[in-house]
């Protein structure tokens, strides 16, 4: 009996002690889940847990598959899932971030159980390293009979970015390759067209700073030979492996550093302008110069009547005619204001025949023609009046250097007119004493390119007039026709007058370098003729003043 009672309270107390140890694991699981749930929701997870060790699951079914499964193979036969893997990598790698910053400082680490929390937190970490692929051998019975690991990081997906031929099939991957050289080629292209536009923007950039004669026209043929060994050149070149790209770019590198020549010299004399020492020349001739000041600003005068009676330069965007896509950039140059482009049979007219082409293409309205013929002969008056002037100016220029102290000689070399011209001296260029028409034909690929001008000599001259007034009505050419003002004409007139303005009485016998014109008493615009007693000496003082006036 006392045996039985010993055996059931023996029984009691090792149920009690099961249920104790039963409910008290509980208790620790629970706590230990609420742990785990509390550090989750603080981290932003749903779960601790948030990473699987494996990602994706293949099944194979030969053990020879099983050993030459890899990377390549699982991509190749599921292409959509490089995207996702990759996403799945930065995935684990910022939640590993996160675990192993908490890990390094948080306030849980005096919590009971934090060790095994720990640990937990390590294995996910541990399952963050890689994106892993388990691939396993399956028998037919459905016996696994083999498995393998392939794990991955970004190194792994960055390797088929970089270089998406390794998931191609044969034909994939030669297609693949015609688009890759291609690419490369028009990225090529693309590498010489900048080298070209840099050229361009570079010249665009310093071509209303050239100050010496002719260099702009320098400047515009280098940029001409660019367009045309470039342009054309680089769009036909077929292989990023040609000789050709070589030659074409020593042929920028030489050009490029020919307009950098001639920028770099224009600079030199700039640089001078700007110096000390031309200041000091300048405020000396500007002292002397006071007396001439108004005679300079009237034969600026007269230059400038020249370009508004007659156009004026103007700037038009030049680039090849093949550019289709626009790859090049424009280049601004200045251009004569009469210019015609026209086909090769009219440029061949134009050669055997110029003037009766200059009538037709730049004199096309017939009712202005009496206006235009008045232009014409007072075109002869103002550019004979600037030759007289141009001596002049060199006369006083002859008295002006024993005040100029040393030059240096690469300014009066390069750039005589414009240093003058900063003195305060008329600038007579002898451009502006010839205006000139010009016909150009370009043929339509732009490779043809002829042209050839007209210079307006006063005999030209005479001749347009003659062929303007030949057009002309009965009744507009009997009141249009006039004597014209010749040469011979002037000097009669001032032989007459003795050399002497019949206004103020002051002659070149008191004043040598005196500018003496030729006026009419009645003016042109006024009817007046060209004939001899419509004509008188002034001096250009007293011409100015009078301008168009008739006087009593």
């Amino acid at each position: 009996m006392n045996d039985d009672v010993s055996v059931a309270v023996i029984l009691v107390a090792v149920v009690i002690a099961a249920l104790v140890y039963f409910f008290g694991k509980l208790l620790v699981e629970e706590n230990f889940r609420k742990l785990r749930a509390e550090v989750a929701d603080k981290l932003g997870f749903s779960y601790l847990n948030v990473i699987s060790h494996f990602d994706e699951y293949v099944t194979v079914k030969s053990r020879q598959t099983l050993e030459k499964y890899d990377d390549v193979k699982f991509f190749k036969e599921n292409k959509e899932k490089l995207t996702q893997a990759e996403y799945i990598i930065k995935r684990k790698n910022e939640v590993a971030r996160i675990l192993k910053r908490f890990l390094d400082d948080n306030e849980y680490k005096k919590r009971f159980q934090y060790s095994r929390l720990e640990k937990q937190i390590k294995e996910v970490i541990k399952d963050s390293s890689a994106y892993r692929i388990n691939v396993s051998y399956i028998s037919k019975a459905g016996n696994n009979l083999g498995q393998r690991t392939i794990a991955l990081n970004q190194n792994s997906i960055n390797k088929f970015k970089n270089d998406p031929s390794l998931l191609m099939g044969k034909g994939e991957y030669t297609k693949y390759l015609k688009e890759q050289q291609k690419e490369a080629l028009t990225q090529k292209q693309h590498e010489y067209y900048e080298r070209v536009n840099s050229i361009i923007d570079y010249a665009n950039v310093n071509r209303d700073t050239l100050v010496i004669k002719g260099s702009q026209a320098q400047l515009d043929s280098l940029i001409a030979q660019l367009f045309d060994r470039t342009v054309n050149s680089i769009k036909k070149i077929k292989t990023i492996d040609s000789e050709e790209w070589d030659i074409i770019g020593d042929f920028i590198a030489r050009l490029k550093g020919d307009i950098e020549k001639v920028v770099t010299r224009n600079r030199k004399i700039l640089e001078y302008y700007d110096s000390a020492d031309f200041s000091k020349i300048k405020e000396t001739c500007e002292v002397l110069m006071s007396t001439q000041r108004e005679f300079n600003e009237y034969i600026n005068e007269k230059v400038q009547s020249i370009s508004q009676l007659f156009g004026t330069r103007v700037v038009r965007s030049e680039t090849i005619n093949e550019d289709e896509y626009n790859y090049i950039r424009p280049y601004k140059k200045t251009i004569t204001p009469f210019t015609a482009e026209v086909s090769a049979a009219v440029f061949a007219s134009a050669e055997n025949n110029p003037l009766e082409y200059i009538v037709k293409n730049f004199y096309p309205n017939k009712t202005m023609y009496p206006e235009q013929i008045q232009k014409l002969y007072l075109l002869v008056e103002e550019i004979e009046t600037l030759r007289e002037a141009k001596q002049i100016i060199e006369n006083y220029k002859v008295e002006y250097q024993q005040y100029l102290g040393d030059v240096p000689s690469y300014i009066m070399e390069e750039d005589e007119a414009g240093f003058y011209s900063r003195l305060g001296f008329a600038n007579i260029d002898e451009s502006v004493l010839v205006v000139e028409y010009k016909f150009a034909y370009t043929s339509g690929g732009g490779m043809a390119q002829r042209s050839f001008t007209i210079p307006m000599t006063e005999e030209t001259i005479v001749e347009l007039i003659r062929v303007l007034e030949s057009k002309l009505t009965a009744a507009a050419f009997a009141k249009e026709q006039r004597t014209l003002m010749t040469k011979k004409l002037r000097e009669f007139i001032k032989n007459r007058d003795d050399f002497t303005c019949c206004s103020c009485g002051n002659s070149t016998h008191a004043e040598p370098n005196l500018l003496l014109e030729i006026d009419h008493i009645i003016p042109i615009a006024k009817e007046g003729c060209t004939v001899e007693d419509n004509l008188q000496t002034l001096c250009w003082k007293c011409n100015r003043a009078k301008s168009d006036k008739i006087l009593e």
